[in-house]
């Protein structure tokens, strides 16, 4: 029970923050603060016509108002206010539930994107990233229009990343290797918050696996085995994801997974023997796993993988094992 409770005490302390950024992010970026941007110290009578329609819910007029500004924008090279009038006309149609003016908007912050001269992610860009693919996951029946719209930002997001010759033992060069063929980590990471706050927990753990948190995504791991999973299944859960981990060349994530997930999984917690050992052979690997190849003792990894091969026998996805080195 206690760890049920700390489970929902995370996600509720986590609701809580995503929330309040939210709100104050919001606010910033309101229709009201609109009128700050550069175009509208000389296009007065533009804003005053945008505010009028939006306060009048007249979404045709306010759609055509969006494009048309924008359109400006790009002519004036204003690249950072076409973005910011964009983010806003996406949340004030997904608000209205108007999916096509929303996903019409949303293409155009992708194709706007691409005129970027920014070299990194900063914090603003990403909170936008963020709120829009939540956004479009709240008013579209499918999820295709917020997939296309995930893939293009991904794919845009990798241009930052040079693909040099991958050091196994260079940490950076995995990483910057890493994300110029699957993205940004950050923006992974928020795509993965916002599905598993949906209880999608496919696409969470998709890019929870392309995140650096794995902190959360051990948390989630939890809830979708206690929810979903057989009560023998609670080693599973965490293997899987911790192969993949390394399969990925993420030995870092796959430690701080294996050592969140151990120690606030209440399955886990029960068959401890000892300081170090469990009853479930599986997370006992799974520890010896991590501990040789932090230590780059590949004598002692093979040992130790030829002494539990009539387990991994059992289950076919344990032969992602050979893969890792």
């Amino acid at each position: 029970m206690e760890t049920k409770s700390d489970l929902a005490n995370y996600l509720a302390d986590l609701k809580k923050s995503e929330s309040e950024e939210r709100k104050n992010f919001l606010t910033n970026f309101s229709i009201d603060n609109l009128q700050n941007l550069d175009i509208f110290k000389t296009h007065r009578k533009l804003y005053d016509r945008l505010k009028l329609v939006a306060d009048a819910d007249n979404l045709y007029e306010a759609d055509q108002l969006y494009k048309t500004i924008h359109f400006r924008c790009l002519n004036n090279n204003s690249i950072d206010d076409a973005l910011t009038l964009l983010f806003n006309g996406i949340i004030f149609f997904t608000d209205k539930n108007s999916i096509q003016c929303a996903n019409d908007l949303a293409k155009a912050f992708l194709e706007t994107l691409k005129k970027c001269t920014m070299n990194s992610l900063n914090k603003e860009l990403r909170t936008q990233i963020k709120l829009i693919h939540e956004s479009l996951g709240k008013c579209s029946l499918t999820d295709e229009e917020r997939a296309e719209f995930s893939i293009a930002v991904l794919k845009w997001s990798t241009n930052w990343f040079k693909k040099t010759k991958m050091e196994i033992k260079n940490e950076d060069s995995i990483t910057e290797n890493y994300q110029n063929v699957f993205g940004h980590y950050d923006i992974h990471r928020d795509f993965a918050i916002n599905y598993w706050k949906e209880k999608n927990y496919i696409q969470a753990r998709y890019h929870f696996l392309h995140s650096l948190d794995s902190e959360a995504f051990a948390y989630m791991l939890i809830e979708c085995h206690l929810n979903f999973g057989f009560p023998s299944e609670y080693d599973l859960f965490l293997a899987q994801a911790l192969f993949q981990f390394l399969t990925l060349r993420n030995l870092k994530s796959a430690e701080n997974l294996f050592f969140i997930y151990c120690q606030n999984h209440p399955m886990v917690k029960k068959s401890k023997i000892n300081n170090q050992f469990y009853e479930s052979a599986t997370i006992n690997f799974l520890f010896f796993l991590i501990t040789t190849l932090k230590e780059s003792n590949f004598i002692e990894y093979k040992e130790i993988v030829k002494f539990y091969k009539s387990w991994l026998n059992q289950d076919s996805s344990y032969n992602m094992v050979s893969f890792i080195l």
